[in-house]
This record gives structure tokens, C-alpha cells and sequence, in this order.
């Protein structure tokens, strides 16, 4: 063990259009910064003996580590005020072996984490907008965790699970194949605009490696017709169109709509799903590859998605293993 732990910051994370057309709240800077902090303190306060912030455009991860005698980096990666940020972050915390990775962003940041570094042992704070990869939970008990396992206090393999993924091949296609962490969808337009998916009435196919009634955007319309859980062997298939079954679903925080489904499958892992047809694919709610008439995309839901840290199992196990004790554990130990 290395003894690092990375951190990523997405700034733009729960910042979309949704907050326009739906009852979204918004996740402040100092909300973010305050996180940042209490995570970086706390995983130094459990064994890390190096915290590596990724740098971002609006300096959330430098304001949050001002002032801390703490053995703390900003990593030097050149910022675009991009989602490519993200990605080249989490290449670079791969690079430098970090035991785990903390980051603050909504399914989107997660995605391009995953792209980046699709082995990232991973702790997702959810401060987007449908947030279903990432988990609301405190700055301070994800540093903790963090620290633990990065120290080797506390075995990964014990506290880790691999997770689920939508991995999309995409045949005569120059561009390297891509993924989902939540779902896959085919909408009816060519336009990407902000990106975020929400006019209903485009949706065609979503395919979705989990998604429960509980859960807002896209995943719910798998969610209520066909519920899979997160840890489940398998997905879920659904097609839209008129003259199918009418579902009610939250197609954002507080914004209900009916949808028109045709066809719902359950799908075992691996198993191909064929998309065709003009229109755009959208990633874990994100509008982002255009599709022409002609084209073709398959997807599989497959047991590759980044290794998933549990924080309150990793801090039971550190009670447990006596790693709170001050005679023992702590940033003064040996």
C-alpha cells in the first residue's frame, strides 16, 4: 500500500439545465469545499500519509486545503473547465497508485472517473443532480474510510465490491467504445445542448445496470416497471413508444411525466442489447455520441464498473481492529 489518497472535486457537478425545469436543489461551492476539507483532514486522521486533490477551474480543492499542516498536493494537471478534467484526474491518480479515491460529483463525474481509471477503488459523494452511482455521506466519514484503506489498516478485498456497468461497443466507429455506470439511453434527437436529458418525449431505449423505484432521472423508468438492484447479477432492458403501458416516473427532482413503454427485459450479464436508428446516446443521463440512420451500438451489462469502497463496513472493521483507539490509531502512530 501506497499510503495515498486521491480526491476529485467536480465543480459543475448539480450545476445543469434540471434546475431550470425541475425542483433541484443546488450543492453550493462552500458546500463542496467544506467536504473536501473534512475529507482530507480525516483520511490523514486514519493512516494516509498523502492526500492528492485534483485542481479544478473554480479552485474548490486549493481553497479547501489552504492552511492544513497536513501532507496534502494539488496535482498539476492542466484544467479545461471540461468533464475532460475529470477523466485526466483520474488517470493521474491511477498513476500515482493512490489506495483510494474520493470523489464529489453526481453519475456523470463518476462515468468519466471510471473512463479514466475503470479500476478506481472508489468512494462517490453524491453532490450532482439524479444522483444513483454516488451516495450522500459526511466529508469526514469517506476520508476516514479512505485513510483506513489506504493505509492498509483495513483490507480493500473485504470492504470492496466490483460494480456493474453499461459497456457499449460501437461497430465502424473511429472513437474508442464507451460506458455508463447507471444506464444507457437512445433518444430521438441529434441536438446535445446541455447535455442533460430531460424532455421525456425523445426517449426511445434505456438499458440499465441498476435502477430502483427510489432512484430520479432516466434509471426510474427501469426502476418502477422493472426494479434491479445495484448488486444484482444483471440488468434491465426497456423500450418506449406509443400505445404501450403509461408509468408515472420522476424525470428529475420533483418533476413527474407519463412515459409510454412497449417492451421491458431482464437481462443476464453479458447479454447484447442492439440500439439503431438516428437519434443520440446518452450516458448515466448526459447526452453525449450522435448516432446516424445507418448506425448501430451494442450493449451488455457487464461486472466491470470501478471497485466500490463501503464506508461503514470499512469503519466497523477499523473499530473493530481498534484503529480508533488513541493508544494505537490516529495520525500520531507509528
Amino acid at each position: 500500500m501506497t499510503g495515498a489518497v486521491g480526491v476529485v472535486v467536480n465543480p459543475l457537478a448539480g450545476k445543469d439545465i434540471r434546475r431550470l425545469v425541475s425542483s433541484a436543489t443546488h450543492t453550493s461551492d462552500g458546500s463542496k469545499i467544506g467536504t473536501v476539507r473534512r475529507a482530507v483532514i480525516a483520511a490523514v486522521e486514519a493512516g494516509a500519509t498523502r492526500v492528492l486533490v485534483a485542481a479544478d477551474p473554480h479552485r474548490l480543492a486549493e481553497r479547501a486545503v489552504e492552511g492544513l499542516d497536513l501532507p496534502v498536493e494539488v496535482i498539476d494537471e492542466p484544467v479545461t473547465g471540461s468533464r475532460i478534467d475529470t477523466t485526466a484526474a483520474a488517470v493521474r491518480m491511477w498513476k500515482e497508485r493512490v489506495g483510494a479515491l474520493i470523489v464529489l460529483g453526481g453519475d456523470g463525474t463518476c462515468r468519466d472517473v471510471a473512463i479514466g481509471w475503470p479500476d478506481a477503488p472508489l468512494i462517490a459523494i453524491s453532490t450532482g443532480t439524479n444522483n444513483v452511482y454516488p451516495v450522500a455521506i459526511d466529508g469526514t466519514s469517506a476520508g476516514t474510510a479512505a485513510g483506513l484503506v489506504a493505509s492498509g489498516r483495513v483490507d480493500a478485498s473485504l470492504v470492496s465490491r466490483r460494480s456493474k456497468r453499461v459497456s457499449v461497443h460501437l461497430p465502424g466507429d473511429p472513437r474508442p467504445d464507451d460506458l455508463a455506470l447507471v444506464d444507457l439511453a437512445h433518444v430521438d434527437t441529434t441536438f446535445v445542448g446541455s447535455r442533460a436529458v430531460w424532455d421525456p418525449t425523445t426517449l426511445r431505449t434505456v438499458v440499465a445496470a441498476f435502477a430502483t423505484p427510489a432512484s430520479t432521472g432516466l434509471s426510474s423508468v427501469a426502476g418502477r416497471v422493472a426494479p434491479v438492484g445495484r448488486w444484482h447479477a444483471g440488468g434491465v432492458l426497456v423500450r418506449l413508444g406509443t400505445g404501450g403501458r403509461r408509468v408515472r416516473v420522476p424525470i428529475g427532482p420533483g418533476a413527474f411525466t407519463t412515459v409510454e413503454i412497449v417492451e421491458v427485459r431482464r437481462l443476464e450479464l453479458g447479454e447484447p442489447v442492439t440500439i439503431t436508428g438516428r437519434g443520440m446516446l446518452a450516458f448515466d443521463g448526459e447526452r453525449d455520441r450522435p448516432m446516424r440512420a445507418e448506425a448501430e451500438a451494442i450493449a451488455t451489462v457487464d461486472l466491470a464498473g470501478p471497485m466500490v469502497i463501503d464506508v461503514e463496513q470499512t469503519l466497523l472493521a477499523g473499530a473493530t481492529a481498534g484503529w480508533f483507539d488513541d493508544s494505537r490509531g490516529g495520525r500520531d502512530a507509528d
